[in-house]
């Protein structure tokens, strides 16, 4: 279900105390208001580092719980509430809120009730407020089966090969196949649907062969990639987090960069310099990510794989799940190749083999 409106509801502005604190408010951290406490969070996150895109999203998470509680607390026309009158009954009341009042599912829930621990977490190191958590039972989800989320390299190579043939079509239009002179129009739409067409290539390579989110794709600039022949390379500088890192280029990514490059140019207007980032859209501008998740979804549609739910993210699952099955043990080096300081987040890719979790049930 899409997420509520963005933005924070912040304290009315009108008679303030001595203190800064809304009339009527006690004073010190207790006379704190949602809306202040929710600015103050996302300022001390923003300066830890968070990426703006992590920024917005606690914003709107904690902007919907803001509204949730100023309506609980002080009626429907309220439009804000004390921290300190949020208690261990108001974040159940809230998680069933979600639950039956947005229809979230439990993976959605689990998501806003781990930004709002952090919230309040942070409120109590830093202006010493009750932290509601503390006091609250143990919040169960239900644990779904685990699914495949990666591809196998058999579905890998029936995604990508029909991209490659368009990519590098060299079929004659009917026009050149009789000897005469090919359509310019034909001929440059045929020329934008391979450049495209390598593109696509080149990006979801990039997912799949080296591990790549999405927005750290669209992000690359043509300095960001390194040929130097037995140091192919691309370096992500805008890592999540703003962390940097290199990931070697193997070499069906080399491979695939070096045809769209080949064809890069031809996405610029004519007589203008293309833009230093990598992957450009028909005008000649850095590609979006939506632009990306609606070639690939296209893409699925058209390949014979069975997955229509695949998205982007599944892509640099593969990269994860391939590394651990040809190199097992080696999560701390998998860590570092996606940008992982937390070696938990790259264990899911060691439970996720299937193929080898099979294997090892048969050896019983």
């Amino acid at each position: 279900m899409a997420e509520a409106e963005t933005g924070t509801v912040g304290t009315a502005i009108g008679t303030e105390d001595a203190a800064g604190a809304p009339a009527g408010a006690p004073a010190g951290g207790g006379g704190l208001y949602l809306g202040d406490a929710i600015d103050f969070f996302l300022n001390a996150k923003r300066a830890g580092g968070r990426s703006e895109r992590t920024i917005d999203d606690y914003r709107k998470k904690l902007g919907l719980f803001q509204r949730w509680a100023a309506a609980r607390l002080g009626g429907e026309d309220a439009v804000d509430a004390v921290c300190m009158d949020i208690g261990p009954d108001e974040v159940e009341a809230y998680v069933v809120h979600l639950r039956d009042g947005r229809g979230m599912a439990d993976s959605s829930r689990k998501n806003h009730l781990a930004v709002l621990k952090s919230f309040f977490e942070t409120l109590r190191r830093r202006h010493k407020v009750g932290n509601p958590f503390e006091d609250l039972d143990e919040v169960r989800f239900r644990q779904r089966a685990p699914k495949r989320s990666y591809l196998t390299k058999r579905e890998a190579e029936m995604l990508l090969s029909p991209i490659a043939q368009q990519a590098t079509d060299e079929a004659k239009t009917a026009g050149e196949a009789d000897g005469g002179a090919a359509d310019p129009k034909v001929a440059e739409k045929r020329a934008l649907g391979r450049a495209l067409a390598a593109r696509d290539h080149a990006a979801f390579s990039a997912m799949v062969y080296a591990g790549l989110r999405i927005e750290e794709t669209t992000a690359l600039v043509l300095d960001d990639l390194s040929f130097v022949r037995g140091g192919e390379e691309v370096r992500v500088a805008r890592g999540k987090g703003n962390k940097e890192r290199v990931v070697p280029m193997s070499p069906k990514l080399r491979k695939s960069l070096r045809r769209y490059l080949k064809l890069r140019d031809g996405l610029a207007p004519a007589g203008e310099a293309p833009p230093p980032h990598l992957f450009l859209n028909e005008k000649g501008a850095r590609v979006t990510e939506n632009t990306l998740r609606r070639r690939l979804y296209k893409w699925v549609r058209q390949s014979p794989i069975k997955k229509a739910d695949l998205k982007p993210h599944d892509l640099r699952r593969t990269f994860g799940t391939w590394y651990l099955q040809d190199n097992p043990g080696q999560v701390r080096e998998l860590a570092e190749l996606m940008g992982h300081s937390d070696l938990s987040q790259v264990m899911k890719y060691a439970l996720s083999d299937e193929k080898r979790a099979r294997a090892g049930v048969a050896r019983l």
